[in-house]
């Protein structure tokens, strides 16, 4: 029997372009019934998902070699049928490697292009690889290979950045920087303890992301719309192909639980977006004129178009924006989720712009913020300055003199009068 060719991880993303066009003519989809297709529904309830399925080709077609040798495993089809997909599927891949196809506004969804182009590749056999499957189930494992993948991609991201915060600080040593709260000037700190607490938040992140990508342990193969399928499949078989566990029980828990693993990843994409954006307002305040403590480098500044001494921090500023963002499109993924009922709904299909466009955004910003931290270059001087205000010592001066046995909150008030 023709083994299936072993895939590697796929990239999470892939080239998209163009836009929708008016007046695409469509190809037949699968559920095609040979009655006549309104071309206006088509375009509307197709949308741009034909350009976000475009990271979802690899898996797809992961996921339909999986199927195939299951498939053939329980006798359903017969193994010079097996041989064929798999090398239609293979050759397929290698080609969408090489570029030599693409997904198109003509296209409902990646489903159906990769079972389309199957079948034009290598005849009859392709008919039979749909055989115990739905399109529901397919997107469903499509999204979990998906998010697995993305998963390890952003926390290498992540782990990049933390690392830059971490070297940052080490490089700064003693280097002393006033704490605040309030934004106002609280007790003595470092820029090393500063780099540090961002580091080991970011750090935190991607150890939470490679957590996740491990805690995707069902497979849904073989839920069928949601129901099962009356045919004695392989789903054990398939589940172990494709690194899960075992398969996802009840079947009816697959469509249940349609977009929580989304959701829940999005999740820590928001918790990633919260620490993007409280360093970037930190950036934002201790690099400007009024504070000085460290200038960010210029090649990651930008210029006015009317002030020639100007050096703007606009990276920064939208480091801050797109974390905002990431927030955001975590709310919009809920609201598509928010009082469905149980089952499948084309809802779903909504999932996707959201979340990928967090995704995204946040693979953009995660290296662009670790070189702007690598760049900063302190300013010893005002720094020095501002860690020597003798008001930053009011605490210590209390603590020491309660230590000397005077009460605390004797003590407290005496500095705080001394501090008015």
């Amino acid at each position: 029997m023709t083994q299936s060719t072993p895939l590697q991880p796929a990239s999470t993303s892939h080239s998209a372009e163009p836009q929708v066009t008016a007046g695409v003519e469509h190809h037949a989809p699968i559920w095609d019934r040979g009655e006549p297709i309104d071309s206006q529904m088509m375009a509307f309830t197709i949308g741009d998902d034909w350009q976000m399925d475009r990271r979802l080709v690899e898996h797809d077609i992961r996921g339909s070699l999986a199927h195939a040798a299951g498939l053939a495993a329980v006798g359903l089809i017969e193994a010079e049928d097996l041989a064929a997909i798999q090398g239609g599927l293979n050759g397929l891949l290698d080609d969408w490697r090489g570029g030599l196809w693409d997904l198109g506004p003509e296209d409902e969804d990646v489903h159906s292009a990769v079972e389309r182009r199957l079948v034009e590749r290598i005849g009859e056999a392709g008919k039979r690889l749909h055989t115990g499957r739905s399109r529901n189930e397919q997107v469903a494992l499509d999204m979990l290979l998906w998010l697995r993948a993305a998963a390890r991609e952003m926390a290498a991201q992540v782990e990049g950045l933390a690392h830059a915060c971490c070297a940052f600080g080490a490089a700064a040593g003693k280097t002393p920087l006033p704490g605040y709260t309030h934004l106002r000037r609280a007790m003595p700190s470092t820029v090393s303890d500063w780099a540090a607490a961002h580091g080991a938040a970011f750090l935190g992140a991607a150890q939470e992301l490679s957590a996740s990508a491990r805690r995707r342990s069902t497979c849904p193969m073989g839920s069928g719309s949601g129901f099962g399928v009356p045919l004695a499949l392989a789903r054990e078989t398939v589940a172990e192909a494709l690194g899960f566990d075992g398969p996802t029980e009840p079947v009816t828990l697959v469509q249940h639980q349609r977009g929580r693993a989304e959701l829940a990843y999005l999740t820590l994409l928001e918790g990633l977006a919260l620490d993007l954006g409280k360093l970037a307002a930190d950036l934002w305040l201790f690099t400007s004129e009024e504070f000085g403590f460290f200038q960010l480098p210029q090649e990651l500044t930008t210029g006015s178009s009317l002030m020639p001494q100007k050096r703007n921090p606009d990276l920064v500023e939208l480091l801050r924006g797109a974390a905002r963002n990431v927030i955001s499109e975590r709310a919009a993924l809920l609201d598509v989720l928010r009082d469905l009922p149980s089952g499948y709904h084309r809802d779903f299909q909504l999932i996707k712009p959201p979340l990928f466009r967090a995704h995204e955004r946040l693979l953009m910003a995660l290296p662009l913020c670790a070189r702007l931290v690598t760049g900063l270059t302190l300013n010893g001087e005002a720094l020095e300055q501002s860690a020597a205000d003798p008001k930053l010592q009011a605490t210590a001066r209390a603590l020491e003199r309660a230590s000397a046995g005077e009460a605390f909150r004797d003590a407290y008030r005496s500095e705080s009068a001394g501090n008015s």
